[in-house]
């Protein structure tokens, strides 16, 4: 992975993981990964895609929630 680790006097935001993650996971190939999986569908056009409901649970995991409750926060956030 291609990142430099430095000081700065910068303010940083508790989402700054966020990028490290997303290295993290097209790295390994997770998106392509999941969608290869025979995951059920969603039934209703409103429905979320499979992939998009384990990639929000992972970054919630990674973002600090332990309960389901703090895992629908983040699923609105456009990151």
């Amino acid at each position: 992975m291609e990142f430099k680790l430095r000081f700065t006097e910068k303010e940083i935001t508790a989402w700054g993981g966020m990028g490290l993650m997303k290295q993290l996971l097209d790295r390994i190939g997770f998106s392509s990964a999941v969608e290869s999986c025979d995951l059920p569908q969603p039934g209703s056009n409103r429905g979320y895609a499979p992939h998009q409901l384990i990639l929000q649970f992972m970054l919630s995991i990674w973002c600090g929630a332990n309960r389901f409750e703090h895992v629908e926060i983040t699923r609105h956030d456009p990151v």
